[in-house]
């Protein structure tokens, strides 16, 4: 759910898939399931080379931009590629120390142009607050901060994030999921009911600018960008 409340209201919902996969357990899911793989080409894939640089495992490359030795297990909430395609606008990370407590959480965040940016989340939580270091919104600027918050995955799953602007939120976004098992019967069906849910969202995301931009909402030309740092205030 998104709900943009200012210069004009624009809201929707739409229904999604997303996999909840712990990184150490990649490996087993590569036997278990049939229609997906880690790393190679299937129906489902899941990459590393979609997260962070690339260069590394996703969890080698979560545990080396934490920079906390305490960290164990991560477990990420994310779109897998579908038939070839993938397109996440977050990506979301749970780092756990060995005796389940929480350590901290990353948001990897990305936008059509290309351009990726992880954000180390850290502090009591699961609730943060940060500065904007990363244009995705034509129809948004860069002076602004995001308040996050999260549950504990379980049966449930929710993701919240207030856009603020000068004292204003001007935008809530809500990702809420219910738990189901990865199973071959399960992974089917979700491909029956969201067919290559990540070319479903990059189309949504598109829908929603037009409309946006019939509505006239000011428009914002997108920044440089410079890799790890984010987009470039003016």
């Amino acid at each position: 759910m998104h709900a943009r409340r200012t210069p004009v209201r624009n809201v929707f919902t739409y229904p999604v898939s997303y996999w909840l996969i712990d990184l150490d357990e990649l490996a087993e899911l590569d036997r278990r399931l049939a229609l997906f793989s880690h790393g190679g080409r299937n129906v489902v894939s899941f990459r590393d080379s979609d997260h962070f640089d690339g260069r590394l495992a996703t969890k080698r490359a979560v545990c080396e931009l934490v920079e906390d030795d305490t960290v164990d297990r991560v477990v990420v909430l994310t779109q897998p590629r579908v038939l070839g395609y993938v397109f996440n606008p977050v990506s979301f990370y749970w780092c756990y120390r060995a005796d389940g407590s929480l350590a901290c959480m990353v948001a990897e965040l990305s936008n059509t142009f290309g351009e990726r940016l992880p954000e180390v989340l850290r502090g009591p939580g699961p609730q943060y607050e940060h500065d904007k270091r990363l244009h995705v919104s034509p129809f948004f600027g860069l002076d602004q901060s995001y308040e996050w918050a999260f549950s504990q995955p379980g049966d449930s799953v929710w993701a919240r994030i207030h856009v603020r602007e000068q004292g204003a939120r001007p935008l809530t976004a809500v990702l809420h999921g219910r738990r189901r098992e990865l199973t071959n019967a399960s992974v089917a069906r979700s491909l029956a009911r969201y067919p290559v849910m990540p070319l479903q969202v990059t189309a949504l995301i598109h829908r929603q600018a037009l409309k946006l931009w019939l509505k006239r909402v000011p428009f914002h030309h997108k920044p440089p960008f410079v890799p790890g740092q984010g987009s470039v205030r003016a």
